[in-house]
């Protein structure tokens, strides 16, 4: 279910069509375009609904209104209304019964009307005494293709019985009304429109032609047939009557200032602001009365929808939308409260482990500050073990190197592989250097690795390859003559 949704309204009674477009959201639902009115010169009935559909289209067009809903006012002389009473049946078997009894009620067979019904009680009888209305398929199915064509989803179709009723529920909330009876009468466009409720369930809808100047006179004629089917104590308690103010004026007829009628005031302007609605300025009062069947359409989600009668009542609507905005309702908290929860626990986990980190830090550095000191450690034993295992050539050359190389001379490299030494170093005088490792024998094969080169500040660089050639030591009573 789309929450935020537009909806046209549509009626098409009389020889006219009114629209009305209603955006629904959160809140109230609110008027998204003014309604309008438009007179249908066709005479039949097949070219009016073609000349409709072009209307729509082009009322669908102008306002971007394209994709929308749409739902249809049915017009009461479309429509048949009746009240049947069934001794108590299971829901499976109540719309075959009632199949069958349209069959008898009805001039026109149950396999050609879409009907639906609502459950009523009956006073004084056993089982229920349900309302019942029905409308020829072939009319819905042709609403359906000039609605598809026009751009829009037929989603309903109401009685305009029940569409009048939303629309006065929804213009006179403040009338406080405790009337039983309330009656809407109007002028359809060449045609008087009388629609009878007890509280907010028609009981009564029909719609006669008639000259224009005998629309008023029509419209009450109807209501006194009305109140012959209602109960005998209802019209002692008084009728409301919603009609046009021109209607309630002087010169009316008789039957509008007598008892059991009371024309309902104020109603006029109070219509005219519920549709203008957030458009602006100020419906005209007849153009309300008009459109107040489109308008009531488009508010009806709870009455009888006619164009799904496989759907065995609104009780069953109503329940299942509530339903459904239950799981909606729980499936969004859930989904804002599980990642939240999520979140929660993260955030925790984190600092915990945050603050386990910093309570380690100082074992850390003393960790690694031992394995600093080990490492220097490790470096000194590893040149003691090489001295102890034998391996103090390296500095057996470096003693013999310092002990001939001339004053003022400094060793920056010391390579040894295999007794082969490379010397890298800067001197006064490098080629002093030479016959002094030369002279006793202890350094072989002497030469200079590359130039002798001086710098700046007045030393020779010098590099020089020798091999060191080991002398045993002396025997004790060798040297220093005979002991």
């Amino acid at each position: 279910m789309n929450l935020f949704r537009t909806v046209v309204g549509i009626d098409p009674s009389g020889k006219r069509l009114a629209l009305s477009a209603l955006r629904f959201g959160i809140g109230r639902p609110s008027v998204v375009v003014p309604p309008a009115i438009f007179d249908l010169r066709a005479d039949r009935e097949q070219a009016r609904m073609e000349e409709a559909g072009g209307v729509l289209l082009d009322f669908v067009a102008r306002n971007g209104l394209a994709g929308a809903e749409a739902r249809l006012a049915i017009p009461a002389d479309k429509v048949f209304l009746a009240r049947v009473s069934f001794p108590p049946l299971r829901e499976k078997d109540l719309r075959p019964a009632l199949a069958l009894e349209l069959d008898r009620i009805f001039p026109i067979p149950a396999s050609r009307l879409k009907f639906n019904w609502l459950r009523g009680n009956a006073p004084g009888r056993k089982g229920a005494r349900n309302v019942v209305a029905a409308v020829p398929s072939e009319y819905v199915s042709r609403w359906e293709e000039i609605v598809s064509r026009a751009g829009l989803s037929l989603s309903g179709a109401v009685p305009s019985a029940w569409a009048l009723s939303t629309a006065r529920r929804q213009a006179a909330q403040a009338d406080g009304n405790k009337a039983a009876l309330c009656a809407i009468l109007r002028d359809a466009g060449g045609a008087a429109e009388c629609t009878v409720m007890d509280g907010e369930e028609p009981f009564f809808s029909a719609i006669r032609s008639c000259q224009s100047e005998a629309v008023r006179a029509e419209g009450f004629a109807l209501l006194s047939e009305a109140l012959v089917d209602a109960p005998p104590s209802l019209p002692d308690a008084g009728v409301d009557v919603y009609s046009p103010s021109a209607w309630s004026g002087a010169g009316g007829s008789p039957l509008e200032v007598k008892e059991p009628f009371r024309p309902v005031e104020g109603f006029d302007a109070r219509m005219a602001d519920v549709m203008a609605g957030t458009t602006g300025g100020k419906a005209d009062p007849s153009t309300a009365w008009g459109a107040l069947g489109a308008y009531g359409a488009a508010l009806c989600e709870k009455g009888l929808d006619l164009l799904s009668p496989e759907t065995e009542g609104a009780g069953f609507r109503s329940a299942y939308r509530a339903a459904t905005w239950a799981l909606a309702a729980a499936t969004l908290l859930l989904a804002m409260s599980w990642p939240a929860a999520v979140a929660i626990r993260t955030h925790a986990e984190v600092d915990r482990l945050d603050a386990r980190i910093a309570s380690l830090r100082p074992a850390v550095a003393r960790v690694e500050e031992t394995l600093a000191i080990l490492g220097e450690l490790e470096g000194r034993a590893f040149v003691l073990r090489d001295a102890g295992s034998g391996r103090e050539e390296p500095l057996l050359i470096l003693r013999h190197l310092t002990e001939r190389l001339p004053q003022g001379t400094w060793i920056t490299g010391l390579r040894v592989e295999d007794r082969k030494v490379e010397i890298d170093g800067l001197s006064p005088s490098a080629n002093e250097i030479f016959p002094l490792l030369s002279r006793d024998g202890q350094f072989r094969n002497v030469e200079f690795a590359s130039p002798i080169t001086r710098q700046a500040d007045n030393l020779e660089r010098f590099q020089i390859r020798a091999e060191f050639v080991p002398v045993a030591a002396p025997k004790a009573g060798e040297v220093g003559g005979k002991p």
